[in-house]
């Protein structure tokens, strides 16, 4: 079984862990399936907002679609939650980040 499938099967008994929804965006976009990718992303930032790691990667992708004004968002955004979250790696980061886009 694949690693998209086994992570589509995880979720299926256990739909409430954000890394599996963060695994499989970020699954989709090593299988070269941007779009799924993105709406992965996005569906990780709805349902558990606080989820660092998926503003960071969603930005990414977004700056690389030249994106830069949604990417901007929601790292920043991404920022809030990993101060809370007490992640100052994160912060570093994703500020580090924001200074590649010229913010």
């Amino acid at each position: 079984m694949a690693r998209k499938e086994k992570l589509l099967a995880m979720l299926e008994t256990d739909s409430e862990d954000p890394f599996l929804h963060y695994a499989l965006g970020k699954e989709y976009l090593s299988c070269g399936e941007r779009t799924e990718a993105i709406e992965k992303l996005r569906d990780v930032l709805v349902r558990f907002p606080n989820y660092h790691a998926a503003h960071f990667q969603l930005g990414q992708v977004l700056a690389e679609d030249d994106e830069f004004s949604q990417a901007i968002e929601i790292v920043k955004a991404g920022i809030i939650a990993a101060q809370q979250d007490g992640d100052s790696h994160a912060v570093s980061e994703m500020t580090g980040f924001l200074d590649t886009l010229g913010q």
